[in-house]
């Protein structure tokens, strides 16, 4: 049941870990009725620009903080920023290794070995752009990633970004307002399994419930969370190394039966829509569900299929212009795994 709390204690700190209602929408919704028939202008002034860059800012781009209400109980987010870009380039090669993994090669990039130990390679172009795959190592002109050359369509000339991944304290290093030891985010991984994460203001890190230091906890980009909040909170997102808009699209693994919290990379603004999320290509025609959340009980507040065209609900009326907090997450429901692309927010000077 929402709201209800399991306390442990933690020295003398106590931590609140929240429960989630066996509810929780993570299975397919299907309506049965239905199944036979780079560049802009700023928006708006909802990301906070700052006069100075951020921490560890390294490029032109737009960056800046915002804030999300956070309304007591449960609430799905998702953070509209990402790191500074490390490097990008073409790939001179594409191999794989003896293990099948993929070996990028790139001229000159001017690296050192073993530097890219919490990173990601986005490809720009083919099957996976936007997929942030992990790279596994790196020599002074090689990436090996966690994919392998065919199944993530990754060839030679093909552009690529690297970047840091975007971590608990990249986004909110010093708890971004949650209050310490109580308010929690609330990770979900690949088989559903749902990890809270707290912030320790004795040793300004995050921390799980043993407590173990979380600090490096990674957060996908494009990957929703759950916030748990006592009495609701005003939180601000983009005080540490993520705080950049990203202007290209990004590609979310999806998990088959299991809830996948996606939401759009848009901190530009304080409502979105449906359709705006891009999401339609990639969900299969009256299979793939997409579930919004009510903010604060997390109960289902509408359930909407691909027509193939369009996002419709359960009277097969197109819902495209369904309004959607900015920020806020949704949930995916996938029977079969695949990436799900969400569409770029536009930016400019």
């Amino acid at each position: 049941m929402i709201g209800f709390f399991e306390r442990c204690k933690i020295k003398t700190c106590e931590i609140n870990r929240p429960s989630f209602p066996a509810m929780f929408p993570f299975r397919l919704h299907r309506f049965p009725t239905l199944i036979q028939s780079k560049q802009g202008r700023l928006i708006t002034m909802g990301l906070l620009l700052l006069s100075a860059p951020c921490l560890n800012a390294a490029t032109s781009q737009v960056i800046g903080t915002y804030p999300v209400t956070v309304p007591p109980g449960n609430s799905a987010w998702v953070s509209g920023l990402v790191t500074a870009d490390d490097y990008e380039g073409a790939a001179v090669t594409v191999t794989a290794d003896v293990d099948g993994k993929a070996l990028v090669t790139f001229s000159s990039p001017g690296w050192t070995a073993a530097q890219f130990n919490l990173h990601y390679a986005e490809p720009q172009s083919g099957t996976s752009a936007g997929l942030a795959i992990d790279i596994l190592s790196n020599t002074t002109d090689t990436l090996k990633l966690d994919a392998t050359p065919s199944a993530a369509g990754l060839t030679s000339g093909m552009i690529f970004i690297v970047r840091k991944h975007a971590t608990l304290a990249g986004l909110m290093p010093t708890g971004g307002g949650l209050a310490p030891f109580t308010d929690s985010v609330v990770l979900f991984g690949t088989t559903g399994l749902q990890t809270p994460y707290y912030f320790n203001n004795l040793t300004q890190t995050w921390i799980d419930a043993t407590p173990v230091d979380s600090s490096n906890v990674i957060v996908r980009p494009g990957q929703g969370f759950v916030i748990n909040s006592l009495s609701g909170a005003t939180v601000t997102i983009g005080t540490g190394d993520v705080c950049y808009v990203k202007a290209t699209p990004t590609r979310v693994k999806a998990n088959p039966n299991v809830p996948n919290l996606i939401g759009a990379l848009n901190p530009l603004g304080t409502s979105t829509t449906l359709g705006s999320l891009g999401i339609v290509s990639t969900m299969q025609p009256f299979n793939d569900s997409l579930v919004t959340l009510t903010p604060g009980t997390l109960a289902q507040g509408g359930t909407f299929l691909s027509n193939g065209t369009n996002l419709i609900n359960g009277l097969g009326q197109n819902a495209t212009a369904t309004a959607l907090p900015a920020g806020a997450s949704v949930v995916i429901n996938v029977n079969a795994a695949k990436n799900v692309i969400v569409a770029p927010v536009t930016v400019g000077p």
